[in-house]
């Protein structure tokens, strides 16, 4: 039995390929880069572009070398470059054929000549007529007629395929501006991947963490896009690659970008160091966001000054919610010396009031400490002066305690002991405390001290948020805990009853019939009213009243 060996080669359909070529530009805009980019490879000095949008027109005409191709630049996938550009730039070849797919004719101008041809004509393989030009003057003009975009698109994407590009563009007689461009003013850094400008590392508040990417002058990447004050990156286009055939997007983008961001962090790294030497020490802790973000906080450790941001003040009576209520604690207006530090003292606290209570942080308050806010790098020196306050045993301790009474509130129900004052200790200190109430937390006591010297509803604070489970705030049941536990508070601090009920009572200047009255009122063994008698006198309530306590 005879076995016939057969060979096949890979074959292109070439009218098929190119047909479907169309569908591979994602951006109808992506003829804009290309044509600006073929002018800036052609070393033009200036690419003049007009849109007629009655007629649907789009010119662009450069001062470049020239094409000296017409035959190599209908011919896909050979780009007619010299060997130096092809090197530098690996262009593809296509970029062309975003023009022929953009129009439904075209004409181009050009030192090897000139062509005026329907675009379907071109893309169908048929002859096109190439036009010799015995005197060229210089510019190359390729004009698109039919284009299927609008002047906003056209606008728009110039604006910002110009912002870095090397070569001025001129549209419809604007001069384009290229803020980001290598020869815009900006002092570049030569890197490794290429040049980078280091945006807002002047001043503090400049600092910027966004970056733009450039490729071959055109936008090839941006980490964000809610601010215009960036970092400025050209890629060296020897190295890095755009992906085919829109150019928008790098080859490897994930890899490049991981790599970009490595360099990008050590090329600011050099620039603080050098700022560090130069810089006062007040001046260069102002960068600590900076810092922080491109995580060089080590360049910190022996500065003699601590930035404000690792610092906290206790400014006010500690609460467990400062989204809702006031926040207590505060940043120093500036950053601190060693001394300064070293004289006031500074601790960690990490509980969570609602849940531990707030006892470290009321010894905290009462001691005027500040709160180190844990962000400095590990080998800091502040840390040696750091004194971890969940390291200690705590011990609280009342002073002449009175008695102790539940609250029920809507919200909170909790067991409070009152006294003349309160002691928190921690190691071998202790602070007193007569007159801010503490909240001992779920995880120790679970219960409110209310020393004599506090007859507010603060306490309720760290105790409870109020907020539902729908993490919303609760105002009026906050409200209604409140003002009852003010008048709990009262109740039982209040040296005798009558003296309570005439600090609870309201005022009743607003109720003109109840003017001149007296008023016997009996409250049963819940607290709750059992009964209110009138009588038309003052003097006449101690007659009438019988010999009970009412």
């Amino acid at each position: 039995m005879n076995t016939q060996i057969n060979e096949v080669a890979m074959k292109v359909n070439q009218a098929n390929l190119v047909k479907s070529l169309r569908f591979s530009f994602t951006n109808k805009t992506t003829v804009l880069g290309e044509l600006i980019q073929n002018a800036r490879r052609a070393n033009a000095a200036m690419v003049v572009i007009n849109f007629c949008p009655e007629t649907k027109t789009l010119q662009v005409v450069d001062d470049g070398c020239g094409i000296d191709s017409i035959a190599t630049l209908l011919t896909v996938a050979e780009s007619g470059w010299d060997a130096d550009v092809v090197a530098l730039e690996h262009p593809f070849g296509i970029g062309f054929l975003s023009a022929l797919f953009a129009c439904r004719h075209i004409s181009v101008i050009s030192k090897s000549g000139s062509i005026d041809v329907e675009t379907d004509h071109i893309l169908a393989f048929k002859p096109v007529t190439i036009t010799p030009i015995e005197d060229w003057n210089g510019i190359t003009c390729i004009t698109l007629q039919d284009v299927a975009l609008e002047m906003g698109q056209i606008a728009a994407t110039l604006k910002r395929l110009v912002r870095g590009f090397p070569v001025p563009v001129l549209f419809n007689d604007q001069l384009l501006e290229r803020s980001c461009a290598l020869d815009c003013g900006l002092t570049f850094v030569k890197t490794e991947i290429g040049a980078i400008y280091l945006h807002g590392m002047d001043q503090p508040n400049g600092a910027q963490y966004e970056f733009d990417v450039y490729l071959q002058g055109l936008p090839i990447y941006t980490s964000h896009s809610y601010t215009s004050h960036r970092h400025i990156i050209h890629l060296d286009s020897a190295r890095f690659h755009a992906r085919l055939p829109d150019r928008d997007k790098l080859v490897d983008e994930t890899d490049v970008i991981k790599r970009v961001k490595a360099v990008l962090a050590q090329t600011i790294e050099q620039r603080f160091i050098q700022m560090k030497a130069t810089l006062s020490a007040e001046a260069f802790v102002g960068f600590y966001e900076m810092l922080q973000h491109w995580e060089l906080l080590k360049l910190l450790n022996d500065v003699p000054v601590v930035p404000p941001e690792a610092l906290r003040e206790i400014i006010a009576y500690p609460v467990c919610d400062t989204e809702v209520f006031d926040n207590f604690e505060q940043q120093p207006d500036k950053a601190m010396t060693r001394a300064d530090i070293a004289a006031r003292g500074i601790v960690s606290i990490d509980d969570d009031i609602k849940q531990d209570g707030a006892a470290r942080f009321m010894f905290a308050w009462s001691r005027d400490y500040l709160l180190y806010h844990g962000t400095l790098d590990e080998d800091h020196w502040l840390h040696s002066l750091v004194r971890h306050l969940n390291d200690e045993e705590l011990v609280i301790e009342t002073v002449n305690e009175s008695h102790q009474a539940q609250f029920q509130g809507d919200w909170c129900w909790v067991y409070v002991r009152f006294c003349e004052a309160y002691r928190i200790r921690l190691g071998q200190d202790l602070v007193e405390i007569t007159d801010e109430a503490c909240y001992q937390g779920q995880e120790n006591a679970d219960d409110i001290i209310v020393p004599k010297g506090d007859c507010s509803d603060q306490v309720l604070q760290q105790m409870a948020s109020f907020r539902s489970e729908y993490d919303e705030f609760q105002e009026s049941t906050f409200e209604s805990d409140s003002d009852a536990f003010i008048a709990f508070v009262v109740a039982n601090t209040a040296s005798d009853p009558a003296n309570a009920m005439q600090r609870l009572l309201p005022d009743f200047c607003g109720c003109p019939a109840l003017y001149g009255k007296a008023f016997v009122v009996e409250l049963d063994q819940q607290g709750k009213l059992a009964s209110v008698m009138a009588y038309p006198a003052a003097q006449s309530v101690q007659a009438q009243t019988p010999a009970t306590d009412r």
